[in-house]
């Protein structure tokens, strides 16, 4: 089998990670690392790659992409992540709003969000999880009202990620409180998270520093036209937009283990390199095959988007093991370091700047965003090897 990308796929890595080295600031790179608010860096560097597609590469050249095919839209995403810059799927819009308003959007709903999706000028804050919702998302329970021609918005979301500062907000609700089958009573809608009132968002940090928010809404009006998709059916889409979420390239966490890799060919520890301990050489080695085994699987996803085939199996083993292998190399990279490892970047005895204090602290995060990885085993489990629910 030849796992080679075509010459012209390697000529766009080429123009992507050119662009990258003289346009990506340090600024850019913290925000999307600690998902803080942009800074004017990002917002420029966000314009520029909108101007290029590689915001949205395999939408339409009508909606702002390039109409690229999944394995240029890999490619882009590949030298994105490795540059720690703001990658597809880090941006909600471009990851999860705007690919299910290509299925499921009104003409209307196209026009307005698509472009300045793709053009980097909104960015939206996704709502689904509850304070007794997470996982088991049908049990939501914030309602919505009709009432004419607006819905009347009460509850509470939790886990709101960029709530603070996107534009747009992505909210599940429940329209049919009496439906006996939950999962049929939810809908999805688009408001203006910046200037409609009734809505109070307060910041959750956990203890890397990221941070999400815990949004309460109180007689919120949205309008019906900001419905997307059918009445009811917001399960479903929701259940279509986590597969776009969950399939991404783990390219980002690639270079921390180059940087953990060339940290142990030149750190003596009593008197000798670390590479010299084989305990270090077969931890490392350990990494670099499960990232091996999780790029297969990842261009695997590619190939079956590729051929129009349904991959909810394969999403959630990419998910699961891309993230139990940021998990592991956290923990490799801190078990390496020693105490060294433990220091944060202000710390002038720091080893790597630290950064794998960081992902230390942030890793239990990808265990649970988008889909715990207990989720993940049971999609596989059933879906995949066809054995009962237990």
């Amino acid at each position: 089998m030849d796992f080679s990308f075509t010459p012209e796929q390697e000529r766009l890595r080429l123009e992507v990670r050119d662009f990258l080295q003289k346009e990506v600031r340090e600024e850019s790179r913290v925000d999307f690392l600690f998902d803080r608010p942009y800074s004017p860096a990002t917002r420029e560097l966000l314009r520029k790659l909108g101007e290029r597609g590689w915001l949205c590469p395999t939408w339409p050249k009508k909606w702002g992409g390039m109409g690229a095919s999944a394995l240029e839209n890999y490619v882009i995403q590949e030298e994105l992540a490795y540059a720690f810059a703001p990658a597809p799927f880090a941006l909600i819009g471009a990851m999860v709003v705007g690919p299910t308003l290509l299925l499921h959007g009104t003409e209307e709903q196209k026009n307005k969000y698509l472009p300045r999706i793709a053009s980097g000028e909104i960015e939206f804050s996704m709502g689904y999880t509850e304070p007794q919702a997470g996982s088991d998302l049908a049990s939501l329970s914030i309602k919505a009202e009709d009432k004419g021609d607006y819905y009347l918005i009460n509850g509470q979301k939790m886990f709101s990620t960029k709530a603070d500062f996107a534009d747009y907000g992505w909210l599940a609700v429940r329209t049919d409180p009496d439906n006996p089958k939950k999962h049929r009573g939810i809908s999805l809608l688009i408001f203006d998270l910046k200037n409609t009132p009734g809505v109070t968002i307060r910041p959750i940090y956990n203890m890397s520093g990221y941070h999400s928010c815990e949004v309460f809404y109180d007689d919120v009006r949205i309008p019906k036209e900001n419905l997307v998709g059918e009445l009811n059916q917001g399960f479903y889409i929701i259940g279509a937009a986590l597969l776009f979420e969950r399939a991404v390239t783990v390219s980002g966490f690639y270079r921390p283990l180059e940087l953990l890799v060339d940290y142990v060919k030149n750190t003596k520890r009593h008197g000798r390199l670390l590479s010299d301990d084989p305990l270090v050489r077969r931890k490392l080695a350990e990494i670099e095959m499960k990232f091996a085994v999780t790029k297969v699987i990842s261009l695997r996803l590619c190939w079956m988007q590729e051929h129009k085939m349904f991959a909810l199996n394969e999403t959630a083993m990419a998910k699961l093991l891309s993230t139990e292998m940021v998990y592991d190399l956290a923990n490799a990279g801190m078990q390496v370091m020693g105490p060294y490892g433990e220091l944060v970047s202000d710390s002038k005895y720091a080893a790597l700047q630290g950064f794998f204090a960081h992902i230390y602290q942030e890793s239990p995060h990808y265990k649970i965003a988008g889909g715990t990885s207990e989720i993940q085993r049971q999609i596989i489990a059933t879906r995949g090897l066809g054995l009962p629910r237990g």
